[in-house]
C-alpha cells in the first residue's frame, strides 16, 4: 500500500511516497534524502548525479545510485515565472498530478515518487527510471546497425506499437502538447512497450475528437515524415486505426489527409527557423574581426576562427592546404582546422567581387555567401544531406559588404557524381549504379517536395561518399562482395549529398517550370556520358516521378520536355562559350 509522508529540508516542503509498487522503501529514502535535504549537490560533486536535459527553465539528471535509479528534474523560477504562478501550483506538482492521471487511465508512463516544493518558488519531481528503455528517436538510429531481416522485423513491430500506444492515448484523452520521439520511451525485449513522459503541460478530458487527434499525430508525423518510409508510417497508421476504431471503419481520406497537414506544418515549421542562423541563440552566434563580421555555430570555438576573422584571405596562401578551384568569381580550399586535439578537414570558400554593384546590392539581397550559409543549414534542417556550414563572415568597408567566406566541413572520402559514374566499370552497374540511380531520384523528388530548388544541378554540385568503399574501376568486385554480406547485413549505403547552395532557393509553391529546369540541368551533365544509357535516364524519371505511388500517367511529356530544355541549355551555353558539364 503506497502511502504519502511530507519531509521539511532546508526550505524546499517534500511530498514523498512510500512502500508499495509505486513508491520508495524506507532505504531508499534514506539514500535519497539527509537533514539537510536532497542530496543533489552531493551527487553532482560525485559525478552520480548526470546532466541529461538542461535549459534556462529546468534541469533533469539521471542518478543511479546503489538502491534507487531516478531522474530528479529541477525546475528553477524566474521572475515571470514567479508572476505566473500566482494561485497556481508549482510545474514540479502540476506534473506529479498529471503523471497520476494519465497513469489512472491506463497509459503506461513514468512512476513518481516525490515532489518538493522551495520557498524561492524552485521546485523538484522525482521519478523511477526505467530499466533498459531509451527515447523513440535514439532507439531508431540504433536499429541502422542491425542485419537486414532482422530490421524489417523489428521495424514492422515498432510501427505497429506506436499505432496502438498513439491510439491509446487518444481514447483515454490525452493529449501530448509536445509530442515527438524524445518524450516517448521504447523498452526493448520480446515485447516492446512504450511509455510517455515529460508530461507537464500535457491535457486530460475526454476521448478525442478525429479533429483534435488529427493535430496531435501531425505533431509525431512531421519527425517521422523525414525519417521513415511510407511503409512503415502507413503500417503504424492502420495500428492506430484498428486500435482506435476498428477495422470494419476504415477511411482511405484520413490518412492522406494526415499526410498533407503533416508536409504543411513541416513547411511553416522549417520556414520560421530558417534565419535562425543568422541570429545570437543556443545554436549559433556573432563573429567579428577589425575587418570582417559574420556567423559561425556555437559550438566552433572562438579560437579556432580566430587566424580566419584576423585575415579573410591568410588562409588561401597557408602551406599545406589543397587548392580545388580558383575563378574569377571565387576560389576554395581544403585545409585542417584544429578544435583543441581534434584536427577535421574543412572546406573554405571564398566569393569574389566581381562588379562596382556587389557591396550595394548585398544592401537589399542576401550575398551569396549568406545564401549558401542559409540553405546550407536550411536543407539539414529539412532532412536533406549537405556539408554542415560552420561559418560565414564578409568583410566590411566603410559600412558594405564586400568579399564573402564560407567555412563549412568536408564529406569524408568523396567525389563528384560524374567522375564516380566515369570510374565505374561495367561489372559495377547492377551492384552500384542502379542503386545510386534510385538514391539521386528519390533526393531530388525529396528537395522539390520541400519547395526547395537548386538552380545549378549539376552533376559537379553532387558528391558521392563511398561511406568506406573505395570505388574504382579495379574495385567493383570488391564492391560487389560487400553488397553480399552474410546473415542477411546490408552493405554500407552510398551516400549523396548537395553542395554549392548559391543557386538554391525555398519556394511557398515550386512550379513545373523550376522543376523541369532543375532536371534539365543535371541532364545536361549526362547528356552524352558513355556510362549512362537511356534506359538509366527512363529509370531516374521514373524514381522520380514515383510511377509505384501516382502511376506513369504524363512521364512522356516530362522526358520531351527535358530533353528541349537540355538542348536549348546546352545550345546557350555554346553560343556563350561556357562548358556545357
Amino acid at each position: 500500500m503506497t502511502r504519502t509522508i511530507d519531509l521539511t529540508c532546508s526550505g524546499v516542503s517534500w511530498q514523498v511516497r512510500e512502500g508499495g509498487p509505486d513508491g520508495l522503501s524506507t532505504e531508499e529514502i534514506e539514500e535519497l534524502f539527509d537533514p539537510t535535504g536532497l542530496r543533489l549537490e552531493e551527487w553532482a560533486h560525485s559525478g552520480q548525479a548526470r546532466v541529461v536535459k538542461t535549459g534556462p527553465h529546468r534541469t533533469v539528471y539521471h542518478v543511479a545510485l546503489a538502491g534507487p535509479d531516478v531522474y530528479v528534474k529541477h525546475y528553477r523560477s524566474g521572475k515571470k515565472d514567479w508572476a505566473r504562478a500566482l494561485g497556481r501550483t508549482s510545474p514540479a506538482r502540476r506534473e506529479l498530478e498529471t503523471t497520476l492521471a494519465v497513469a489512472g487511465r491506463g497509459v503506461p508512463t513514468l512512476v513518481a515518487l516525490a515532489v518538493g516544493e522551495a520557498e524561492d518558488g524552485d521546485s523538484f519531481l522525482i521519478t523511477r527510471a526505467l530499466p533498459h528503455a531509451y527515447p523513440l528517436d535514439g532507439y531508431l538510429e540504433s536499429l541502422e546497425h542491425f542485419p537486414r531481416r532482422r530490421l524489417a522485423v523489428v521495424r514492422s513491430r515498432l510501427a505497429q506499437t506506436v499505432g496502438r500506444f498513439l491510439a491509446l492515448l487518444h481514447r483515454g484523452g490525452v493529449t501530448q502538447r509536445d509530442l515527438h520521439p524524445g518524450n516517448v520511451l521504447v523498452q526493448g525485449g520480446d515485447e516492446l512497450r512504450l511509455f510517455l513522459i515529460d508530461l507537464n503541460g500535457t491535457r486530460l478530458g475526454e476521448p478525442l475528437a478525429w479533429p483534435a487527434s488529427r493535430a496531435n499525430l501531425v505533431v509525431l508525423n512531421r519527425w517521422f515524415m523525414l525519417r521513415s518510409g511510407r511503409a512503415d508510417r502507413l503500417r503504424a497508421w492502420r495500428a492506430y486505426e484498428e486500435e482506435r476504431w476498428g477495422a470494419s471503419e476504415r477511411d482511405a481520406d484520413r490518412p492522406r489527409d494526415l499526410e498533407r497537414r503533416t508536409l504543411a506544418s513541416n513547411l511553416r515549421f522549417w520556414r520560421h527557423h530558417d534565419a535562425r542562423c543568422l541570429g545570437v541563440n543556443r545554436y549559433f552566434r556573432q563573429v567579428s574581426s577589425a575587418c570582417a563580421l559574420g556567423h559561425a555555430v556555437a559550438d566552433l570555438a572562438p579560437d579556432a576562427l580566430a587566424p580566419f576573422l584576423a585575415d579573410p584571405d591568410a588562409p588561401f596562401t597557408w602551406p599545406g592546404v589543397k587548392v580545388l578551384k580558383h575563378s574569377a568569381s571565387s576560389s576554395v580550399i581544403e585545409l585542417e582546422l584544429k578544435r583543441g586535439e581534434e584536427v577535421r578537414p574543412v572546406i573554405y570558400k571564398r566569393f569574389s567581387v566581381t562588379t562596382w554593384t556587389d557591396p550595394f546590392v548585398a544592401l537589399v539581397r542576401p550575398t551569396p555567401a549568406l545564401r549558401s550559409h542559409v540553405m546550407g543549414h536550411g536543407l539539414r534542417l529539412r532532412g536533406l544531406p549537405t556539408p554542415r556550414p560552420l561559418a560565414v563572415w564578409h568583410r566590411i568597408r566603410h559600412g558594405l559588404r564586400r568579399e564573402g567566406y564560407l567555412l563549412t566541413e568536408k564529406v569524408p572520402d568523396a567525389v563528384e557524381l560524374v567522375a564516380f559514374v566515369s570510374r565505374l566499370a561495367p561489372a559495377g552497374r547492377q551492384v552500384v549504379l542502379r542503386p545510386l540511380i534510385d538514391q539521386v531520384a528519390r533526393l531530388i523528388r525529396g528537395l522539390h517536395a520541400r519547395h526547395l530548388s537548386h538552380r545549378d544541378l549539376k552533376g559537379a554540385n553532387l558528391l558521392v561518399s563511398p561511406a568506406g568503399w573505395r570505388i574504382a574501376a579495379k574495385g567493383v568486385k570488391e564492391v560487389a562482395a560487400a553488397a553480399e554480406t552474410t546473415e542477411g547485413a546490408a552493405a554500407p549505403p552510398l551516400s549523396v549529398w548537395f553542395i554549392d547552395l548559391v543557386g538554391a532557393r525555398r519556394h511557398g509553391k515550386l512550379r513545373r517550370g523550376r522543376r523541369l529546369q532543375n532536371l534539365a540541368r543535371l541532364h545536361t551533365s549526362f547528356q552524352d556520358h558513355p556510362g549512362l544509357t537511356r534506359t538509366d535516364k527512363l529509370r531516374f524519371l521514373r524514381r522520380y516521378l514515383a510511377w509505384g505511388l501516382r502511376g506513369r500517367m504524363g512521364w512522356k511529356r516530362w522526358w520531351r520536355e527535358i530533353e528541349a530544355a537540355t538542348r536549348a541549355k546546352v545550345e546557350r551555353n555554346l553560343r556563350k562559350g561556357r562548358p556545357v558539364g
